[in-house]
């Protein structure tokens, strides 16, 4: 596993750009990182990868791709404000002794605390990529959920106030945190769509046949905020109205207060197959004819690309960054968020008139070259960063 923070941990690069990335969870630079890692590394840069969860799978991975590893304290959902202090110091430490020329902390703490070390040990260019504004950000909610939307958009404003640059998954978001006053006026601001999807990785996949009924999947951390509720609900409504379906779930479970408790999914027994998390998600994908995620609001989904550009039609949400993925009518439908009525009868439409499920997939797959090609968003990212994307 990647070695605790030490003074001969690392070796910094005599000559040469060198970057690091700030992730929550290790696993993401190779799911959501791994193709802009590689070709950062291709272009001569050292690459410093950052996170607090590795293990030997992925930090093998990273090192045979030429980039370095280095553990640090994260608690991706914690609320201590000593942990996250913790995580402060250590991040500036690490700064330190490797000097980066540019640090990219991409999910909430890695964006905000990589920001404010990388500004305290001088970095040069310092470029936090907000994925999506979270839980916190959803609207209404207790006083709780209030409280902590004031705490970090006060660390937002001092960590892009720290910042030379700073990336967005959506113009929702960026238009939230503007609002908000704590974007500076001043700083460049670059728009991507989300993370982007590997076309040949996530290649056009058949229809199964339609003989048993249709199938339709989810992929998502069991939380509220992604829609399980929705899902359970709508795939209970189906079975009601006589729809002959399948309904999978595919994801991990979460703790905490946002969490979809497992014991709920024994209620909906007899019309969702939950499968719990997967490491590879094709299979399921090729599996079914329509993809779901009734999600409140992300920064750009990445299953529903992945989904798209396997040749699948799409229900999703009316909400920030969902949105963008669908065009209704063209690939898939758009429903109200939190609404399980809704849900359930965009399904429905597939059952009562399965010929547009070629049609739609066929345009989520043309969508997914012209608009989500991880080629095209990465040039951007790079882009953004500092480099030059013609020798990636």
């Amino acid at each position: 596993m990647a070695t605790p923070i030490t003074d001969t941990a690392l070796t910094s690069p005599a000559s040469g750009r060198r970057l690091a990335l700030i992730a929550s969870h290790a696993p993401s630079l190779i799911r959501f990182r791994g193709r802009l890692i590689q070709a950062l590394v291709a272009q001569g840069h050292a690459v410093l990868c950052a996170a607090p969860d590795f293990d030997d799978a992925v930090e093998g991975e990273l090192r045979e791709w030429g980039a370095q590893t280095q553990s640090i304290p994260l608690s991706r959902t914690g609320l201590s404000p000593l942990a996250d202090l913790q995580t402060l110091r250590a991040l500036t430490r690490l700064f330190r002794q490797w000097r980066p020329c540019t640090v990219m902390g991409y999910t909430a703490k890695p964006a905000i605390y990589a920001s404010l070390a990388a500004s305290r040990t001088g970095v040069a260019r310092i470029v936090p990529m907000i994925t999506g504004l979270g839980y916190a950000f959803l609207e209404g909610g207790g006083v709780k959920r209030r409280l902590i939307r004031q705490i970090m958009l006060r660390l937002y404003s001092r960590a892009l106030t720290a910042s030379t640059g700073v990336i967005f998954h959506n113009a929702d978001d960026a238009k939230v945190l503007k609002n908000a006053g704590v974007v500076p006026a001043s700083l460049p601001l670059t728009i991507v769509p989300g993370s982007g999807v590997d076309l040949a990785q996530f290649d056009r996949a058949p229809l199964p046949p339609l003989q048993e009924g249709l199938t339709f999947l989810m992929i998502a951390r069991l939380v509220r905020y992604k829609g399980v509720g929705e899902y359970c609900a709508a795939a209970h409504l189906l079975r009601q109205r006589g729809v002959t379906a399948r309904c999978v779930l595919v994801g991990p479970e979460e703790d905490g207060p946002a969490g979809f408790p497992r014991q709920h999914l024994h209620d909906f027994a007899d019309c969702i197959t939950y499968l719990g998390p997967s490491s590879d998600v094709r299979p399921h994908i090729a599996a079914t004819h329509v993809y779901v995620l009734p999600s409140y609001g992300e920064g750009m989904p990445r299953t529903v690309l992945e989904a798209m550009a396997m040749g699948r039609p799409i229900i999703t949400t009316d909400a920030r960054g969902c949105r963008e993925t669908v065009v209704p009518g063209l690939n898939g439908y758009l429903v109200p968020a939190g609404d399980a009525d809704a849900l359930a009868a965009a399904m429905c439409r597939f059952a009562e008139e399965p010929g547009q499920i070629a049609r739609m997939g066929a345009a989520s797959r043309e969508r997914a070259e012209s608009q989500f090609d991880v080629a095209r968003v990465n040039a951007i990212m790079l882009k953004a960063l500092g480099v030059d994307s013609s020798k990636a």
